[in-house]
């Protein structure tokens, strides 16, 4: 399988310390780049942070979820809750901490779509001036925290990833690809398994069998891509299916009968900002 590449991959990867940034407001936003395979262990800010990817995919954990971030999809995380993030490939992303004394915020871990508003109003904060430090800036920190707070929490938990280096190999070529269209001989033949071990072992690690980890693997891949503006067609097209009826079928399967919208102009599932990527 190839794995796709992606403008991160020429980039050096810039992975922020929180406690190096320099807390001279109540919000500190920042841009970020992780490598493939970065891993950030179990650990705990003392602020609330917001973050959303660019580019790339990444997994991140916290108590009681798992959660799958493709381009388009953002998480907050309250201060002092435990969590883990792991990469997929090169990875760009946005990123801000919020002192939890300084506004009213979400209590509990939220996943969203990241609208074209909200997108816009960080890049406000990465683009302001270190002392730019007034009344605007205090609205547009409200608005963030506003938007991120009334947005939907569209749950988005990610299937399992195995944790053996054969099963692995296999697990993060589809996290690259999703639409790829190799059988189950083939990925068992890519870990160096037959086909029944491979299986078993997948099925053991993740609680899922591997055609069904992949549709769901699929799935969680579409409103991302909705976020970022791609059509239904567009986006049944980049999972590997032959027409967004097939996509649609799948995804209320998936998501216990959610159905796509097939309005692709509207806003329930494609308000998301055209291209996040910065040119």
């Amino acid at each position: 399988m190839n794995r796709a590449t992606s403008r991160t991959d020429q980039l050096p990867a810039v992975e922020i310390d929180s406690a190096s940034l320099q807390y001279g407001s109540a919000i500190v936003a920042f841009r970020g780049r992780q490598s493939d395979g970065y891993y950030d262990p179990p650990h705990t800010h003392d602020r609330g942070q917001f973050s959303y990817r660019i580019e790339g995919f990444s997994v991140v954990q916290t108590p009681g979820r798992s959660i799958f971030l493709p381009p388009g999809r953002g998480v907050w995380i309250p201060a002092d809750v435990v969590h883990e993030v792991t990469c997929r490939g090169p990875a760009a992303y946005n990123a801000f901490y919020v002192d939890p004394f300084a506004a009213s915020q979400p209590e509990t871990v939220r996943v969203i779509t990241v609208s074209p508003l909200l997108h816009a109003l960080v890049e406000c904060l990465l683009d302001e001036k270190p002392s730019a430090r007034s009344e605007r800036h205090a609205l547009v920190m409200q608005l963030i925290l506003d938007e991120i707070g009334q947005a939907e929490d569209i749950g988005a938990t990610a299937p399992v990833m195995p944790k053996s280096p054969r099963l692995r190999t296999v697990s993060d070529c589809l996290y690259m690809d999703p639409a790829c269209q190799l059988d189950l001989d083939a990925w068992a033949a890519d870990a160096g398994m037959s086909r029944r071990s491979f299986t078993r072992a997948f099925r053991e690690e993740t609680g899922l069998s591997p055609g069904k980890w992949h549709l769901q693997l699929r799935m969680h891949h579409v409103d991302g891509m909705l976020a970022q503006g791609l059509t239904l067609q567009q986006a049944a097209f980049q999972l590997g299916y032959s027409s967004v009826a097939s996509l649609g079928r799948a995804y209320s399967r998936t998501f216990a009968g959610s159905r796509l919208s097939s309005d692709v102009t509207g806003p329930a599932r494609n308000s998301g900002p055209p291209d996040l990527r910065r040119r």
